[in-house]
């Protein structure tokens, strides 16, 4: 009994191609394995299956096709006696394509030891295999032997090739030594500029092609605007974007996602808006981009606006969309919605990667969940410099000065180097606990232990540190031995602390130094108008108003947001803006009224104009996190938190009121000002009323 074929066949046989059709020209149809052996069969019983080109043609179909098989194409190509080059590029380029580089580097040894000479093809498939700089300079110098140091296409696979092993320097010698640049070459070097991150030497590039009258291709400026975005380069992007609309290119998403990156990145996110608007199509990338454009420009509701008329477009979010909605929620404090994020981030089981982890850690404890922050921060497999950093700034803005030490301690132990930003969270926890001596020690060991020059912003965190303390004199002292010139909020800081500890003279010196740096800088006429005020100085108040209102310097107003139903709240001071505007003023009048029942004295040195005490009084009751108050005591059920974020500093008065407010309605209030947050509880605050 004969032994049946091996590729012997079930599937009905089409009919018998026509003699001038060998069965080999049945490769190009085939879409599977299976397809393909059984014509392979056929070859094999037509004779043809081990002659050069049929078969070259089999073993090309196998390594490259994605259906394909390389131990399959491996076995076909052993059994012909005389492979060619093709051949073997063909098992080369397979290998590559499947990332098992040292197999496209071992059938190249076996091309040279079989006799045979590479030919074009042969070299743009290693270069993408060479794991080492070596071997790439190895290859470069098979290249000149064979006689090939001039082709173009070989050329710009070199360049790739010396720009990811790290040498610059030599892909830069190839392109200049190139007699003939096509655009493809331009091409490859602008995107080995823009992936090296040497974003001028590629927008320069882009220069001498404009000079040179060579017409860019959709590949040139893509890099060319994703090195604007990265540069910041917002002239040179719209250049770019005149360009397409002037010689008509297509406009693909790619490319208007590039555009929508360089407005968004240069702060033009109307631009970048405009442009999302009137694209007839959008993919997720462009939704991503337009999402953090928003959130990077400190429009968070609108990311968040963006975000539901994603949904409702039925595209699914990834881990990016997350990380920049995570972020929105951190800085407005809507830890309700950011909680349904996370939910959301669980069910759709979303990698959580360092990115979406740290922002994670930072929204939970930027909104005051210490504890929640803790469980992301335990449950991450990775963490980095960043996610430690967020962990530390938020416990210290938190009043947990100890823990925050205590963690940066741990990261210390285990080894991971914190950088610049990581020490501000530090130094951040001495100032508000008081911690004079630590908050030295961390600040010199910056330089002496990490190599970390201290910037403007420690320096403003250590001027805050002996401020707070009471010791005035030491912070000026400071100020003056800085490296650098001080900037508003280092002499913001001193002032503040001016005004803590009715330190007049240095007020009124740090005041005019603060004046002279910014004229308009409305903190330092406000902060020195509570001084005068707290004094009973009239005639100073009024005169610096009216130095106000010649300079056209407008004070921020109070403002406090509240989130409800996951909808935020915004109140400003004096606000009858809100549409149960009438009922929370009732419930404010009804709120102050219990609260004097239970001891509140209104503190009206925090009004800074001279008017009647009952005037005064009624200011009072009109700021900003009041009116909030009042409307999370309308809106919540008792017992349940009140979470308020306020832009500026929380006032005196209103820091005694909601203390009392904790008490009297027995509710837990929490408070993030612009410095740090206030946990009120049973009559008490976190702070220990040092902020």
């Amino acid at each position: 009994m004969a032994t049946p074929l091996p590729f012997t066949s079930t599937v009905p046989l089409q009919p018998p191609p026509p003699k001038d059709r060998p069965p080999h020209h049945l490769l190009e149809r085939c879409t599977t394995m299976a397809e393909l052996k059984r014509v392979h069969a056929r070859m094999i019983r037509s004779g043809v299956a081990f002659a050069p080109f049929p078969a070259s043609h089999l073993v090309s179909r196998c390594a490259i096709e994605d259906f394909g098989s390389l131990d399959y194409a491996r076995l076909v190509f052993r059994q012909i006696p005389n492979p060619t080059a093709f051949t073997f590029n063909s098992i080369i380029r397979g290998y590559t394509n499947k990332n098992v580089p040292l197999e496209a580097l071992r059938f190249y040894v076996e091309l040279i030891e079989s006799g045979l000479v590479p030919d074009s093809f042969t070299f743009p498939s290693l270069f993408k295999s060479c794991g080492f700089l070596d071997e790439g300079k190895q290859l470069h110098c098979h290249v000149v032997k064979s006689g090939f140091s001039s082709d173009i296409y070989i050329q710009n696979t070199l360049m790739n090739m010396y720009a990811a092993r790290g040498c610059l320097t030599s892909a830069c010698q190839v392109f200049d030594k190139m007699g003939e640049k096509t655009v493809v070459s331009w091409a490859t070097m602008v995107a080995v500029y823009t992936r090296s991150d040497h974003l001028s030497e590629a927008l320069d590039l882009y220069r001498q092609m404009e000079s040179k009258n060579v017409t860019p291709n959709e590949i040139v400026l893509v890099n060319v605007l994703t090195a604007c975005a990265r540069a910041r380069d917002l002239e040179t992007g719209k250049r770019v974007h005149r360009y397409i609309e002037e010689h008509r290119i297509g406009f693909d998403l790619v490319l208007r996602a590039a555009l929508l990156d360089v407005y968004c990145k240069c702060g033009c996110v109307s631009l970048a808006r405009q442009l999302f608007d009137e694209m007839p199509e959008r993919n997720l990338f462009c939704w991503n981009i337009m999402i953090k454009g928003h959130v990077e420009d400190s429009d968070y509701k609108e990311a968040l606006r963006l975000f539901r008329e994603m949904q409702f477009m039925g595209i699914k979010a990834d881990k990016v969309t997350m990380a920049s909605l995570v972020q929105a929620c951190s800085q407005l404090g809507a830890l309700e919605l950011g909680k349904w994020f996370h939910v959301y981030i669980v069910r759709e089981k979303l990698e959580v990667d360092v990115v979406l982890g740290t922002a994670l850690v930072d929204m939970y404890a930027r909104c005051g969940c210490i504890e929640s922050a803790f469980k992301v921060f335990g449950d991450m497999p990775r963490r980095d410099v960043m996610t430690w950093t967020a962990l530390i700034g938020g416990l210290a803005v938190c009043g947990h000065a100890e823990r925050a030490l205590q963690t940066f301690r741990e990261m210390q132990r285990i080894g991971v180097k914190p950088d610049a930003v990581t020490f501000v969270g530090v130094l951040t926890a001495c100032s508000h606990a008081g911690l004079v001596d630590e908050g030295c020690s961390h600040f010199d060991s910056m330089a002496s232990i990490y190599s970390i020059q201290p910037s403007v912003e420690h320096y403003g965190c250590m001027v805050d540190l002996l401020g707070r303390a009471g010791r005035i004199g030491r912070a000026e002292e400071l100020i003056r031995s800085m490296p650098m010139a001080p900037d508003r909020f280092v002499l913001g800081g001193l002032l503040g602390a001016c005004r803590i500890h009715g330190n007049l003279e240095v007020a009124e010196r740090t005041a005019r130094k603060l004046m002279e740096l910014d004229q308009k800088h409305g903190g330092a006429y406000v902060l020195l108008s509570n001084i005068y005020g707290s004094l009973q100085k009239w005639d100073e108040v009024g005169r610096l108003r009216e130095l106000m209102s010649g300079r056209n310097v407008k004070k921020p107003p109070g403002c406090s947001l509240i989130e409800m139903d996951g909808e935020v709240h915004e109140f400003v001071v004096g606000d009858e803006s809100h549409p149960q505007s009438a009922e929370i003023y009732a419930m404010v009048e009804d709120m102050i009224s219990r609260l004097k029942e239970a001891g509140y004295v209104p503190n009206k040195s925090e009004v800074l104009l001279d008017m009647d005490e009952e005037e005064k009084e009624n200011a009072l009751c009109r700021h900003s996190e009041k009116l909030a108050i009042a409307f999370g005591l309308m809106r919540t059920t008792p017992g349940t938190p009140i979470r308020i974020m306020k832009n500026l500093r929380v006032c005196s008065d209103c820091h005694a009121a909601t203390k009392l407010v904790s008490k009297v309605y027995d509710r837990e209030i929490v408070v993030r000002d612009r410095c740090r947050f206030h946990h009120f509880r049973d009559g008490c605050c976190s702070c220990k009323d040092f902020w």
